[in-house]
């Protein structure tokens, strides 16, 4: 995450514009190449904190913008596994250094070959208790300090990949001090809109979704909370490289407090065309072949239903359904889930809060229990085998479909 000072954004009027960078920029591509490749180096060699930031520092005094240099550096050492390596704890070792020094006597008053003689004399000491060497008690010293620890492993990305997270990091810079967040999703696919609530409750955020006109999600920002506000707002931050999975076209807005006091509401806006691409791990592609059998049914089988992808379902109280498939009629429409393993009593729960236009299709292989459904639950549940069977859908949604 990219801290305050490190934020490169124009303030128009009430807008916030941050200031991206071209994620094909040779000469920037170039700059990532070099730092990652430093890191690269400082991992095989075991480089301090400290060490790193003298090179890095070496890097940014030839460079004209310091502060993406910066950026990418603040990055790639957030992605960093540091540790204090150390063949003695550092505090124990500290308190016998002391120790012996006070009942050496006190060092000679001014710098010179015989203070540096006196502190030799008290490493090799020690030193010796444990079967070292003074070199490597020095070292060790103050090894518990965050200059002192040592890069012991880096997930790297590639040149390109840093700065399309550098452009991430902008955007979550600023929603850090965000008091609201609205996103638009224009038309999104199901398994995308699924993906993203699995991230939403995964960073346990306040939300609502309204699905009319279209899929508008609404999310409190940490400005809105009274306590706890730094740690939700990291929370939103990290919420943010999800948005960036989706698909179709998208358009965020936040409200804003800018300023050393945030006193002054500005606006941010992002959308799908500022083209970033996330660093996160995109598992909304994936179809069962449950899906892609009955897809492959419903196109050889003649019917007056429209097949689309499922179409949100806007529960209340923060629920929302996606379903798999939506199905439309002369102004009908109805809908159908795929069930994963169950049980009768899961079902009945399920079909409480579930809206009367929803079909559920559940597997006799993934069945938890041998009993026959009750026939309460006849117009909205589907058993099927191997395939869903299409005439069976039909028939359900001629009853169901509002």
């Amino acid at each position: 995450m990219l801290t305050g000072d490190l934020v490169r954004v124009r303030v128009v009027k009430t807008q916030l514009e941050p200031r991206y960078i071209d994620p094909t920029s040779t000469r920037l591509l170039d700059r990532a190449t070099t730092l990652i490749a430093l890191m690269a180096s400082a991992v095989d060699q075991g480089w301090t904190r400290g060490e790193i930031s003298g090179r890095l520092r070496e890097i940014e005094g030839v460079d004209t913008d310091h502060k993406v240099t910066k950026g990418f550096a603040k990055l790639l050492m957030d992605r960093g596994e540091w540790d204090t390596v150390s063949p003695i704890e550092p505090v124990r070792l500290r308190e016998q250094v002391f120790k012996l020094a006070a009942e050496l006597g006190p060092l000679a008053r001014t710098a010179g070959p015989t203070a540096r003689r006196d502190a030799t004399a008290v490493l090799t000491q020690i030193a010796a208790r444990f079967d070292t060497t003074a070199e490597v008690i020095a070292k060790a010293l103050y090894a518990d300090l965050k200059d002192e620890n040592v890069l012991v492993q880096c997930k790297l990305p590639t040149p390109e990949g840093l700065l399309h997270r550098y452009n991430s990091a902008l955007v979550q810079a600023l929603l850090l001090k965000a008091t609201s967040l609205r996103l638009t999703l224009n038309e999104p696919d199901p398994k995308y809109l699924r993906q993203l609530m699995r991230y939403l409750k995964f960073y346990q955020l306040m939300y609502r979704f309204e699905t009319h006109p279209c899929t508008v999600l609404h999310v409190d920002g940490p400005q809105s909370l009274l306590k706890s506000s730094t740690r939700y707002g990291m929370q939103l931050a990290n919420f943010f490289p999800a948005i960036l999975l989706q698909p179709g076209g998208w358009t965020l807005e936040a409200e804003v407090l800018w300023g050393r006091k945030r006193k002054f509401r500005k606006r941010l806006s992002v959308s799908a065309r500022v083209g970033i691409r996330s660093h996160y791990k995109d598992t909304g592609t994936w179809t069962s072949r449950t899906e892609q059998w009955f897809t492959e049914r419903w196109a050889k089988h003649e019917s007056d239903w429209t097949l689309s992808p499922g179409e949100a379902i806007d529960m209340g109280e923060q629920a929302m359904m996606v379903p798999d498939y939506s199905f439309r009629k002369n102004g009908r429409v109805g809908h159908l889930e795929i069930v994963g393993f169950w049980r009768k009593s899961y079902l009945s729960q399920r079909l409480k809060a579930l809206p009367k236009n929803v079909i559920l299709a559940v597997s006799s292989k993934l069945a938890s229990e041998t009993a026959k459904l009750p026939a309460t639950m006849a117009d909205q549940v589907i058993q099927f085998g191997e395939v869903i069977p299409p005439k069976k859908v039909i028939e359900r949604l001629e009853r169901v479909a509002r």
